[in-house]
């Protein structure tokens, strides 16, 4: 296992949120000590937190990198269509994963004033809604996240992470 594929590790929890060693080790087909270890790093970075009863449980970032993960995989997520600011009529282009969305604000495939407008009223209740990440609705409501630059920040962190999960 390498660094990104630690991150796997979100994959496994079941239901609750929780990380079960055994069970890791089993799916992953890795040794016990190899989860602990990766664990660990998931812990240092604030993914996964130990809980009172010894057990590990995803924290808000990890249950956030899960159902990216999540929508990623499953391909139904509503396409987010891109309008004009001024007249509401769609910009030829839409989008419906973060990897799409950081292609159109990487290779600036739309203006930038309308992805701005876009992130400022809409966009936090299309990534709530439709990909399920709380998180990042959150930043976006509070000003967390209030630029293009911020957004694209974050989808590269997120994307860095789950481009190992959702190719595996």
């Amino acid at each position: 296992m390498t660094y990104k594929t630690a991150y796997k590790l979100i994959t496994v929890a079941d239901e609750n949120n929780t990380i079960d060693i055994a069970k890791a080790s089993q799916l992953l087909g890795v040794s016990p000590s190899t989860i602990r270890k990766y664990i660990q790093q998931l812990v240092s970075e604030g993914v996964v937190e130990k809980t009172g009863e010894g057990k590990y449980v995803l924290t808000r970032l990890g249950v956030s990198i899960k159902k990216v993960v999540n929508a990623s995989t499953l391909k139904k997520t509503p396409s987010y269509v891109i309008t004009e600011t001024s007249t509401g009529q769609p910009v030829p282009l839409s989008f419906n994963s973060y990897e799409q969305l950081y292609a159109i604000i990487t290779y600036q495939l739309a203006p930038r004033d309308i992805l701005e407008h876009h992130l400022k009223n809409y966009l936090a209740e299309w990534v709530r809604s439709s990909i399920g990440d709380e998180m990042l609705a959150e930043k976006i409501v509070k000003g967390e996240i209030a630029t293009i630059e911020d957004l694209k920040k974050y989808l590269e962190f997120i994307l860095s992470i789950t481009g190992s999960l959702i190719n595996r």
